[in-house]
């Protein structure tokens, strides 16, 4: 208990969820500006996603399928190699491999046509707080704003505006795609809000969904992408009930859309 307590209380992001808290009952939520998928790629090319760590892609998973359906080439950047989680007795450098290998099997089974990691170390969580590697936003936007030059996205895919669970490296990542996109580029953020949603936990409350796809056809591309993520297994079934319920309550998901030139 007095772990926990004395792990939250030197934590930032506990009082700024908190005050988000307060005052969330007193701003009138923002109602969802509905945009179609059609009109996101009017103008070409492909879609670049940015996440912290192995397994994150999984969150737009039924996006990804979607987009790679269609035959739209879709990048993958992503912060670290989750060497940082829990190793189950492994070196951390081994654990990294692992994952790495996890997430390139995953991307390959969601039809994903590139991989980049973007080489920054997964620091160790504790039992009640995780950290966000030692860069800072400006040195990771510069990173970003080189694959922007080199991908020219129609729109770029990251983490929502709460982190999904307040996870300091989704939010560090979320900062820097909104530095290096400096307003040019169309948005999309992962886990937006959904009412009556099986896993309200895990969504950004203060994001309205602008964009939903049903995963629904992508089911078994899904289900192989989750299983190549071996070492998450009992995290995704310990949800889900199963890794299968797992699959089945995550089916529909919403993003936010940041409109270029408007954040």
């Amino acid at each position: 208990m007095w772990s926990k307590l004395s792990q939250r209380l030197t934590d930032p992001l506990f009082y700024r969820k908190r005050w988000l808290q307060l005052i969330r009952p007193l701003r009138p939520p923002r109602a969802p500006r509905p945009v179609a998928l059609e009109d996101l790629l009017e103008k070409g090319g492909p879609v670049l996603t940015v996440f912290a760590h192995p397994d994150d892609e999984l969150f737009a998973s039924c996006l990804l399928c979607e987009l790679c359906a269609r035959g739209i080439p879709v990048h993958l950047a992503c912060l670290t190699r989750g060497e940082g989680g829990i190793t189950g007795g492994m070196s951390r450098e081994e654990l990294g491999r692992i994952r790495e290998a996890e997430l390139r099997a995953s991307a390959a089974a969601l039809g994903v046509s590139s991989v980049a990691f973007l080489g920054h170390v997964d620091p160790l969580g504790l039992s009640h707080r995780t950290f966000a590697p030692d860069v800072s936003v400006e040195k990771l936007a510069g990173q970003l704003g080189e694959l922007l030059e080199k991908h020219r996205p129609a729109f770029i895919v990251t983490h929502g505006s709460g982190g999904e669970y307040w996870h300091p490296a989704h939010l560090l990542v979320r900062s820097a795609v909104l530095r290096a996109s400096a307003g040019r580029h169309d948005i999309l953020t992962i886990h937006a809000w959904q009412h009556g949603h099986a896993l309200p936990g895990m969504l950004n409350r203060d994001d309205p969904a602008d964009l939903t796809v049903d995963g629904t056809p992508h089911r078994g591309q899904r289900l192989a992408a989750f299983r190549a993520h071996v070492s998450q297994l009992d995290y995704f079934a310990g949800h889900g009930g199963s890794l299968e319920g797992y699959i089945d309550l995550s089916v529909k998901e919403a993003f936010r859309h940041l409109r270029p030139g408007k954040r």
